[in-house]
This record gives structure tokens, C-alpha cells and sequence, in this order.
């Protein structure tokens, strides 16, 4: 589990209020506790003001929406995350080049399945303006869903629209890896709580507007122009835990960092793209990427650095690839300088790196 995970935490009235859901939805909440790895005893005696990890809340809400699924495709909330119709739209979208053409992709997706499932994006542009609409038809909405006993029922159009948008808010960040500064936040529903509205606004940094005409996202049509820098390898981390993904994508901006590890695995192990070609592919000026990679406490040479380094140690693992073929692949001219520098990231030569894996497989046997 990487470290991130041990910094963001979730309270554990949330953990509450979604087993406490799927039991009014006729959904065997202590079963899927189990299958999630959690005990549901344990969550229901915890002291009120306890946090558990965001992971865990993600695999429980995983969990939860699969089963669910099974009861109706067009699960109403979160655009649907945690089920397979989100995931297949993700594998449509991957592909994209930027994230105009991404949410134009994903508008033709999920029109096609709009009847089965009640809602869809739409994307327009006006005035140097993009909105991101989010259409939710509650005519199509499984009663199920929303039982009586339930406290958010009578909110039921609203939630199911907010948490579209705070879905799509977040997965656009991820998409491109960085904030997209949103100047409106329109939602056709009634407003939950004080609380809830206030959830919104510090997720997006806009205060909703509530009652209005139509529900949708407002942010500088430029921002269209920004290159989607993930792979089909990082979607699948993505979707393995994609809830957490976009928790964490709540609480803190975009990683720059993040996007640049993506960009860098599109170049292939040759020689990699110039700080100034990655500022150009980000669509940033090189002063602007070198003050959110200070901000990370990372630089362009050490995330290079890093990829090279794995790039190489995963290539060490083929005893039939040579030293100097592994530093060739990996943009070095010489052997002598590959060897130096896998030194200093590993602190072995590439040899001394081979004989460990040696060492080890012997001792495994």
C-alpha cells in the first residue's frame, strides 16, 4: 500500500451510513463488510469520532456498487462509479488525446446507454466558456434505491446530480493531472444541508448554485486543450481502486508529478522528452511545471531518474539482454555512464543489481 493511503481518512459515521444504506436497499451490509475485508461489528462499535483509511471506504463502496448492479444497471449515484458501466467507459475514453476529445467520447458513450441508465454528460462551448452538463433522469430512477427509511430520500434528485458532478469534477483532474478551475457550479435540485453545500465547494473551490435551470460543470474552454496523460496500464490502477482515486483527488490538487510518470511511460525507454517538450505537452510554461514539481518537492531529473531506474531493473531481470544493451535501450551512448548512473540510483551496479536477484531466486528455491 503506498503511502498516500496512510494520510487520507474517511470518519466513521460515513462507513455507518453506507452499511445502514445497503441494509435499507435489501443488501446484506455484513457480507459485503466481509468481501471488502472490513467487520461490519467493528465498524458499528468504533468510538463516533474514528477514521479508517480512504481505502478501505473505497473498497467497501466497490463492493457495495457491484452488488448493487445486480439489482438495477443504472445505479443513480456517482455517475455510476464502481460499476461496470463506468469502467467500459473509461477503457473508451483512455485512448483520447486531450481532454476535449475525452469528454466528447464520453458523450457519445454514455448517449447510447442513456435509457438504460437515466444519465449522461454533455459538453458545449460558448463565449471562450466549456459546460460540462450533467443529465439525470429520474423517470428511469429504481425506487429501490431510495428507500423511505432512508435520510437522503427526499433529496433524491439532488444527490444523484451532485455526485455526478463531483465524480466528473474529479476524474478530469486525474484524466489530465492537473486542477481544472471551475468558475460555476450549476445544480437543478433543491440544496441537502448547509454541510453538504459546503462539501462542494471545498471539492471544487466554487459555491453551487442550487434551483437553477440546469445542472453542469463552467470552466475556461482552454482548459479542453489539456493532454490526457494516462495509459491503459495506469487506468487499471485507477479502476482497482478508482473511489480512493478520486477521494484523494478531493483532498488535494492534481499531481503534476503524477502526470509527468504517465507521459514519461508514453515515450517508451529511448530518450525521453526535454523539460521544456514536457512543459509543452502539459500545456504549461516551463517556470510554471517547475514551481507545482518544487511545490511536490520533486523535480523533472528525479521523476526521469526514477523511471529510468525501473525501467532498468525491470530489464536486469532478462539474463539475455547485456549491460550495454539494457543502457542502450535507455538513451545512454556509453555503458560506462549507465553503469554509473544506476549506481546512484540504486546504490549497485547493474551486476552487483543482477547478483541479488540471484542471491534471492536461490534462496526462494
Amino acid at each position: 500500500m503506498s503511502d498516500i493511503n496512510k494520510i487520507h481518512y474517511i470518519s466513521v459515521g460515513k462507513f455507518r451510513r453506507l452499511l445502514d444504506y445497503l441494509d435499507k436497499v435489501g443488501v446484506d451490509s455484513a457480507a459485503i463488510a466481509i468481501s471488502a475485508g472490513m467487520d461490519s461489528k467493528a465498524i458499528l462499535s468504533a468510538p463516533r469520532d474514528s477514521v479508517f483509511p480512504s481505502y478501505k471506504y473505497s473498497n467497501l463502496y466497490e463492493h457495495a456498487a457491484a452488488a448493487m448492479q445486480k439489482m438495477d444497471i443504472a445505479l443513480p449515484w456517482g455517475a455510476g462509479i464502481g460499476t461496470d458501466v463506468f469502467r467500459f467507459m473509461c477503457y473508451s475514453i483512455i485512448n483520447c488525446t486531450n481532454l476535449g476529445e475525452t469528454l466528447e467520447r464520453a458523450q457519445r458513450y454514455q448517449e447510447m446507454l442513456y435509457p438504460l441508465t437515466g444519465y449522461r454528460i454533455q459538453l458545449s462551448r460558448e463565449n471562450g466558456l466549456a459546460q460540462l452538463h450533467y443529465d439525470f433522469d429520474i423517470n428511469t430512477f429504481n425506487s429501490r434505491f431510495s428507500p423511505d427509511s432512508w435520510d437522503r430520500t427526499s433529496h433524491t434528485d439532488t444527490v444523484a446530480k451532485a455526485s455526478g458532478l463531483r465524480v466528473w469534477f474529479a476524474l478530469m483532474g486525474w484524466l489530465v493531472g492537473r486542477d481544472v478551475e471551475i468558475s460555476a457550479l450549476k445544480i437543478s435540485a433543491p440544496p441537502v444541508s448547509d454541510a453538504y453545500s459546503e462539501s462542494l465547494e471545498n471539492l471544487t473551490g466554487i459555491q453551487p448554485e442550487f434551483n437553477a435551470d440546469h445542472t453542469a460543470l463552467y470552466f475556461n474552454e482552454d482548459c479542453l486543450r489539456y493532454r490526457t496523460v494516462h495509459t491503459t496500464a495506469s487506468l487499471d490502477a485507477f479502476l482497482e481502486h478508482s473511489l480512493f482515486s478520486l477521494i484523494t483527488q478531493d483532498s488535494k490538487p492534481a499531481s503534476t508529478g503524477a502526470a509527468i510518470r504517465s507521459l514519461l511511460a508514453k515515450s517508451g525507454t529511448g530518450s525521453l522528452p526535454s523539460f521544456e517538450m514536457m512543459a509543452e505537452n502539459l500545456h504549461m510554461s516551463p517556470s510554471s511545471l517547475r514551481r507545482r514539481l518544487h511545490g511536490e518537492d520533486t523535480s523533472y531529473q528525479e521523476l526521469k531518474d526514477l523511471y529510468r531506474s525501473d525501467i532498468a531493473m525491470r530489464l536486469l531481470r532478462n539474463k539475455n539482454l547485456k549491460v550495454h544493451e539494457i543502457g542502450e535501450q535507455l538513451g545512454f551512448l556509453e555503458s560506462s555512464s549507465f553503469i554509473r548512473s544506476f549506481r546512484n540510483w540504486t546504490g549497485l551496479t547493474p551486476k552487483q543489481y543482477r547478483s541479488q536477484l540471484d542471491d534471492k531466486t536461490e534462496q526462494e528455491d
